[in-house]
């Protein structure tokens, strides 16, 4: 009984976590979201994960990221969450 309720405790706590691909947004803005789907995940986590992709995205242009904006969706533990970040990338 107790492997049971462990289990069932793990499988409400464990998320499952989703990053668009980098789109154009225009005005050389781009737009990338992070989207967690069950579990309880801090805000500043899925925030992180959208401006690492978009950290990374910039990187590889060798350009440095700037945020735009960020805007949240959703309630944690109850409907999905969602961070969608506005970003540009400068020169260096």
């Amino acid at each position: 009984m107790k492997k049971t309720l462990t289990m069932l405790a793990l499988t409400t706590i464990a998320a499952c976590t989703t990053i668009s691909e980098v789109t154009p947004a225009g005005d050389d803005h781009y737009t990338v979201t992070t989207q967690v789907r069950g579990g309880m995940t801090p805000w500043g986590e899925i925030k992180a994960s959208s401006l690492k992709r978009a950290d990374e995205y910039c990187r590889q242009r060798g350009k440095q990221m700037h945020q735009v904006d960020m805007q949240t969706h959703g309630v944690r533990g109850w409907t999905p969450q969602e961070a969608e970040l506005t970003f540009s990338c400068n020169l260096q």
